[in-house]
């Protein structure tokens, strides 16, 4: 899991508010360092991180909304979608891995009973071998894995552009300025005044 970024500047007796953007501006800047990456779907790590970021910042708008007002609601709302849509991402690269590493289990164990097999077997028994495994039987589970295999990585292409129009129509609508507006936003309410207005 990405580490948070460290917060400086936070001081105990300052009003709630004035920290609430100092922690806001340290979140904003960390899910933001993840921009480079949206383009490139490969980097699977890197977007499950910016996931992880993605829900730091929305916890921290969530955690401070009655101090940063009713502008940060649709922004809650959009980081929202853009968790959610890396969240379903993730989860096709989780089982990628998981198929993909019984499928890689099973060639082992099948290379090695066929290595046995040849060891014992008389020259006119290798063709069969042989042809055995270039035409694996229907039942192969080795079949399966592979189709369920490419389903996944068609779906987590789906995923993908899934997340690309939901980052897409973030960026169009300015979440970022929004976001930054915000963090550097004067404190024009006391604490007690944001807590009524809420």
């Amino acid at each position: 899991m990405s580490r948070t970024w460290p917060r400086h500047g936070i001081d105990a007796d300052a009003p709630v508010l004035d920290n609430a953007r100092r922690l806001l501006a340290v979140r904003i800047a960390e899910f933001y360092a993840f921009a480079p990456i949206v383009a490139h779907p490969v980097l699977s790590r890197e977007l499950h991180e910016m996931r992880i970021a993605a829900k730091r910042l929305r916890y921290t708008l969530e955690l401070f909304q009655p101090w940063l007002g009713a502008e940060s609601e649709p922004l809650i709302d959009r980081l929202k979608s853009v968790q959610e849509a890396l969240g379903a991402l993730h989860d096709h690269d989780v089982r990628i891995d998981v198929i993909g590493d019984e499928l890689s289990r099973l060639m082992v164990e099948q290379s090695r009973e066929m290595r046995l097999a040849i060891a014992e077997a008389t020259p006119d028994e290798l063709s069969a071998i042989a042809a055995a495994a270039l035409r694996p039987p229907p039942d192969d589970p080795r079949r399966g894995l592979i189709g369920l295999l490419g389903r996944e990585h068609a779906a987590r292409r789906e995923a993908y552009e899934r997340f690309r129009e939901v980052w897409d129509d973030a960026e169009s609508s300015r979440m970022r300025e929004a976001l930054v507006a915000l963090s550097i936003a004067p404190a024009g309410k006391a604490p007690e005044e944001a807590g009524e207005a809420a």
